[in-house]
Formats: C-alpha cells, structure tokens, sequence
C-alpha cells in the first residue's frame, strides 16, 4: 500500500531502490520479512520511499504492521502450546486500537482507518487479496494458542496478558471458543459479584466484550449496569477509553494507568470523535459506548461547547438511535441527556 501511494510499480521501485525486482516482490508478499532488515537498512527504505511521495504517517503505520505480524506469528507458531508469559506479545504493552485493529484486520477484512487515507496511484494485475490472508489451519493455531493463554496464565502478573488474549478470542466464531467465553464470563462475574475491585471488573468487561462480538448483548448490559456504579470504576473506563484511541501520550505497560487520577492530562476531543461514531444501534457494544459517551460529558463539562462540529454531529446520531426501536431503559437515559446537553452547548 505504501509503495502504491508513490504511483511507482514494483519493476519502477526496484530500480528507483537499486534492488532486485524479487526483493521487493519478497517484501510484499512477506517470503522476505521486513522484521529481518536491518535498523540502519530500515530508516534508509523508509526515507527513500518518503523522498518518492510515500506519506510519513505512513511508517507509523508501517511499525504497528510489524508489530502485529510478529504477535500473529508467534501465535500461529505457537499453536496448543504454552509458552512462558515474560516476553510474550500480548503480555509487553497495553495495546491501542490501531494496533488492535491491524491485528483483527485479517479475520475482520476491515482496512484500518489510518490505512484508508493511502490513495492508490497503481493498478494491480490480477485477483489480488483485500487484507492480509490467513489459511484455515493458521487461523485455528492462532485461536488456539490465545485459548491456552487465557486459560493457563491466570496470575495477577498476567493480567494484561490474559485480557489481550480474550478481547481477541472475541473474533473468533467457532463453538468451543464462544462456549469458554461464557464459561468465563459466567466465572468473572461469580468471582466480583460483592466486590467493588476495578481490576476484578476489568476481567468482567473482557469477556463481556468479547461475547458482545458475537451477538449476545445481555453480558455487557449487566457490566454497564453493575461494573460502573461508582467513581473508580467510572474513571478506570474513561481511562481506559482515552488509552485506547490515543489520548495518552505515554504506552503503559500494566493496567495501573487505568486508575489513575489525572484524568484532566488528557483532553478528550479524540474519545469524543471515537464514540460519537459508534453510536450506532446495531452495534453490539451501543450500551457501552453510549454510557462511555454519558460519563465523558460529565468529566468533561465544557468538551460539546469546544467541539462544535463534534456536538453536531452526535446530536445528530443521537437523534437517529433514539428513533431506531428498542433500547435498554439505561441506554436510551443516557443517550437523551447527552442530547439535551448537546442542544444546551449550542444554544
């Protein structure tokens, strides 16, 4: 997609690089991975290729794509076996949604937003592949292994690890996968039921969330409406939501950030474009989302005042869910508030 975004083909960039036609075609295909350059032969491509018109961002990009690819092979290498927890892709950083979202991309065929900008200027011969293609047996190996991480790693060090690894078990469709989801589930909420522990709940959201991927929403309601009843848990969602899109400007390496009380160090107006357009009312996670959005306007009172493209348009989406049908009583609550303090903003 880079090299497409300069116009050049892959006989025109390989000379342009004074490298084999087969060098490039290997890179493409990933016979030879970029992971095996260099450093130095690294930021010496990626400067040649900025120099014939590829967009800096998209090397940003480009890093999270290698990122990904060495979690998924790790995974499918891995397969049923266990490997040790220290060092394990999932378990090194808290990831975001970008990374998340190239990850996904091959079971989802949905292209990342910040790949979508990459115009393309070439033409492709042939049927060519819309995402980055698994088989069938790469696809339950990788499954697989994140099954026997989540099932296995259940210390209070693995945390992070086991989270990751169940948010992502939520893309997976067979039946032994949707069946220990509930199982989980069905354990986290038995295990929290009288406790008001933000790290307890976490888990709870996890599975709940995952299960949401597949249809039943009844797990994530019970979490929105048991699992955020007070200010910790409040500010360890919005935390986490302002994580995930990118309003931290710091990578975490533990859960810890979530509860922490500097919620004013970051700004908002990203959470806000991010949940504004997930309100949508076949989403599975509209419950979540709309109460995400209720509890960011409260933190952030004067947030649809400064934003006023943002207010617009939320009052607008607002506006169509509402008139959709059915919703929870909570949702449809919070979701008018929100509104009114729209119409308040704009007056």
């Amino acid at each position: 997609m880079i090299r497409e975004s300069t116009g050049l083909t892959q006989v025109a960039l390989a000379e342009r690089l004074r490298v084999d036609l087969a060098t490039v075609q290997a890179w493409e295909s990933g016979r030879r991975p970029l992971t095996a350059l260099r450093s130095v032969d690294m930021a010496r491509l990626r400067g040649e290729l900025m120099v014939l018109g590829a967009p800096p961002d998209a090397f940003e990009v480009l890093r999270e794509s290698l990122d990904a690819d060495l979690l998924i092979s790790a995974a499918v290498e891995a397969g049923r076996s266990t490997t040790s927890p220290i060092g394990h892709p999932l378990a090194q950083v808290v990831h975001r949604r970008d990374l998340t979202n190239l990850v996904t991309w091959p079971f989802t065929g949905e292209v990342p937003a910040r790949l979508a900008g990459l115009s393309r200027r070439t033409s492709r011969r042939g049927p060519v592949a819309d995402r980055p293609v698994l088989g069938a047996e790469e696809r339950d190996r990788f499954f697989d292994h994140l099954l026997v991480v989540a099932d296995v790693c259940r210390s209070e060090a693995d945390a992070v690890l086991r989270r990751q690894a169940i948010y992502l078990l939520g893309f997976d469709r067979r039946d032994v996968t949707v069946r220990w989801l509930r199982d989980e589930q069905r354990a986290a909420v038995r295990a929290v039921e009288h406790s008001d522990s933000v790290p307890s709940w976490v888990s709870v959201r996890s599975s709940a969330v995952a299960i949401a991927q597949d249809g039943d929403r009844d797990p994530l309601q019970r979490f929105v409406t048991r699992g955020l009843v007070d200010e910790h848990q409040e500010m360890a969602n919005l935390n986490y939501w302002a994580y995930w899109v990118g309003e931290m400007d710091r990578t975490c390496v533990d859960d810890g950030f979530m509860i922490d009380r500097g919620r004013d160090r970051w700004p908002g107006a990203r959470l806000l474009d991010h949940l504004v357009a997930r309100l949508d009312a076949d989403s599975p996670h509209l419950m979540l989302n709309a109460h995400t959005l209720w509890a960011l306007i409260l933190a952030r009172p004067r947030i649809l005042q400064d934003q006023p493209d943002l207010r617009a348009a939320a009052a607008g989406r607002i506006e169509q869910v509402l008139d959709s049908g059915s919703l929870p009583d909570k949702t449809r609550q919070e979701l008018a508030c929100v509104g009114y303090a729209a119409r308040l903003a704009g007056a």
